[in-house]
């Protein structure tokens, strides 16, 4: 009986641990509808395509057109042959009196931030003109690298699949981005919050967990496993998210190194330049300016070598693409698909032993395209309404040719700027060091084919210009012009309105012209009102949408109103000819000095006006819906301080000025 019994349960624990091997080899080897069993996805920080491939394959100024090898390349829709008439004028539609702004080379591996965030972001869209870069995002924006700082990523181009036609799926900044690649949608507009969070059931993680497939989040974490939450942005945006099935697969890009070495990467591999990055003495290679870009690609570099040298290259695939445009310039406006976006162009290279040499992907993709390749594979429901509407990267693979062997790639250490000296590193995981390895500044691109071009069974679609398929009031062509010309026009109707008062002219008169004022005003209010410069936010937090123009039609009312109406007040205030005293009037303009201090200092530390404050901002799920909500959901205390002062000193200014020129003193005792 006790050998029955030792048989028996020799056999149960040969068959557990056989069947616990058998769900282990299906998490990590999931039923794929492709060769593809390893999808490696890397997002890096902050680029648009036109900054980064706009004049590939022929490097700045052309000078690579004569290469044997770049000669024969594939072109992809950027600026290669019209650099030099690419002009921005310096505010949209006001070129003509503005100017206009052209792009440059950056010859340096350290960029200028451009403004970023929903207001610049569609400033700089334009309603699909592309015409406001040089205004909000700034002269940073104008500008373009090449070869000589990113030569890798063009090898990679030239090697396997660059996606010309690939954007974001918001128009904003980076977080509404990164949640809308990792859950299919947004439910914010900008860098904001938590809250509002992202329901865990509703993201990838959720879903390749409920399917038993396996996954990993690789960052540079201070420990191996389970970093504190202080480390785990973007995921902290998502509620639940830190339970231990899902903490678990959180890990330290060192992890992931050691897997792809051993052959044993999940399924569904994250590698984000989060983290520690930027930290302390750990190098930012995010590539978000100003951190080095040369610097971050050798980092990207050195996790595809791992995979590439690992036992897995044969069935993964390598998605490399960048969160957000970063409010660099680029040449194609993004279609507009819901409220949302798309947002800018950014680029993609799709890199595995599957994926067509040389060949441009010019289908219309955003960064769902990639949720979609993970749910078709795996055979799993879409994601989201997001991601089934999104377009598929399918095209870029032949899954019918053997797998191509890896092209390694070195990193090289010894262009300006990058970090180490006879050898470079990344630092990561309480001090340790990736060794990178060097090669010749000459033999970073172009680099030989696999494939001779000649053999290859097919060639690059052509370009097509994406097309919106969400519906928009775009503001006419004119609008700034008249907009510029009636603020013009009011400003002229005033000062008549003013000299006419100074010379004691006639009081109907000045009264036409200050009403002239005021109409004039409002009809470029009105107008800018009808059509605003910046689309309003869908969720929040809620942003100003008028534009400078416009805001200068209110201004204009308030000092006619304030002018035609003071006579009619005038009579009700006090009466004497004492004479203000020194201590008064010097407390007069201590309050105007004050106050226009307090204004640009609430500005800078809140900042005030210009961004919201998230402590003061109402229920995001329930935002305003009043202007006086919006105002006290996006001022802070110290700013509406700062305006209530600077409104009254110059109210008592202009009090005083008016009372001197009558030869009337007010007695402010």
């Amino acid at each position: 009986m006790k050998n029955k019994l030792l048989k028996w349960g020799s056999i149960a624990i040969i068959l557990l641990i056989t069947m616990s091997g058998s769900i282990s080899f299906a998490a990590a080897q999931p039923n794929s509808q492709t060769p593809i069993k390893h999808v490696i996805y890397i997002m890096k920080e902050n680029q648009s395509f036109d900054d980064y491939f706009g004049v590939y394959p022929y490097g700045p100024y052309g000078m690579l057109k004569n290469n044997s090898i770049v000669g024969e390349l594939s072109v992809p829709y950027g600026i290669q042959n019209d650099i030099s008439s690419i002009k921005v004028p310096n505010y949209p539609g006001l070129g003509w009196l503005l100017g206009y702004s052209h792009l440059r080379y950056l010859n340096s591996s350290s960029q200028v931030d451009p403004g970023e965030g929903w207001v610049d972001y569609h400033g700089d869209w334009d309603w699909g003109r592309n015409n406001g870069f040089a205004s909000y995002s700034g002269p940073a924006s104008l500008v373009y690298v090449s070869n000589q700082q990113i030569p890798y990523y063009w090898d990679y181009a030239e090697e396997y699949v660059l996606a010309d036609n690939y954007y974001t799926p918001v128009l904003t900044e980076t977080l509404p981005n990164r949640l809308a690649s990792l859950a299919g949608y947004s439910p914010v507009s900008n860098d904001f919050g938590p809250p509002p969070y992202v329901n865990l059931n509703q993201t990838i993680f959720y879903q390749l967990n409920q399917n038993n497939v396996s996954w990993g989040y690789f960052e540079l974490f201070s420990s191996t496993q389970n970093p504190p939450s202080s480390e785990i942005y973007p995921l902290n945006s998502i509620q639940g998210f830190n339970n231990l099935a899902y903490m678990n697969n959180v890990e330290n890009l060192s992890v992931f190194l050691a897997e792809a070495k051993n052959g044993t990467l999940p399924a569904v591999s994250f590698v984000m330049p989060f983290g520690l990055a930027g930290e302390g003495n750990v190098p930012d290679i995010s590539e978000h300016p100003s951190a080095n870009i040369t610097a971050g690609q050798d980092w990207t570099v050195n996790i595809i070598n791992s995979v590439m040298q690992g036992p897995d290259w044969n069935s993964s695939t390598i998605f490399i693409t960048w969160d957000e445009w970063g409010g660099f310039f680029d040449n194609v406006p993004p279609p507009q698909v819901n409220a949302f976006g798309y947002g800018g162009r950014v680029p993609l290279l799709i890199i595995s032993p599957y994926a067509k040499e040389n060949y441009i992907d010019s289908n219309v993709l955003n960064h769902d395209s990639i949720l979609k390749f993970i749910d078709y594979n795996l055979n799993i429901p879409y994601l989201s309404s997001w991601v089934a509407q999104s377009g598929s990267v399918l095209s870029a693979f032949d899954f019918n040719q053997n797998p191509r062997p890896p092209v390694v790639l070195g990193p090289t250490p010894n262009i300006v700027g990058t970090i180490g000296n006879s050898a470079g590193y990344i630092q990561f995981e309480n001090g340790s060091r990736l060794t990178l390895t060097a090669k010749l500044t000459t033999e970073q691109y172009p680099i030989p084919l696999q494939i001779p071009l000649t053999s290859l069974n097919y060639s690059s679609p052509p370009f097509k210009m994406p097309v919106s398929s969400y519906s928009f009031s775009v503001p006419p062509a004119w609008l700034s012009t008249v907009q510029f010309f009636l603020i013009l026009f009011s400003l002229v109707a005033l000062i008549v309105a003013i000299i006419i008062t100074r010379l004691a002219g006639s009081f109907a008169l000045k009264q036409l012209f200050l009403i002239a004022t005021i109409i004039l005003g409002l009809v470029t209010s009105v107008l800018g009102m009808i059509w605003t410069a910046i689309p309003a936010t869908p969720v929040p937090p809620t942003e100003p949408t008028y534009s400078f123009i416009t805001d200068l039609g209110f201004i204009m009312i308030a000092l006619g109103a304030i002018i035609l109406i003071f006579p009619y007040i005038k009579r009700f205030l006090p009466k004497g000819e004492q004479t203000i005293p020194d201590n008064v009037r010097f407390m007069a303009k201590a309050i105007i000095a004050a106050g226009a201090i307090a204004v640009i200092a609430s500005i800078i530390a809140t900042p005030g006006m210009v961004f919201p404050v998230s402590t003061l901002t109402p229920n995001p799920l329930n935002p305003p819906q009043t202007v006086l909500q919006m105002v006290l959901a996006t001022i802070s205390p110290l700013t509406g301080l700062g305006v209530i002062i600077t409104i009254s000193s110059f109210s008592i200014f202009v009090v005083q000025r008016l009372y001197k020129n009558k030869k009337k003193i007010i007695n402010l005792n």
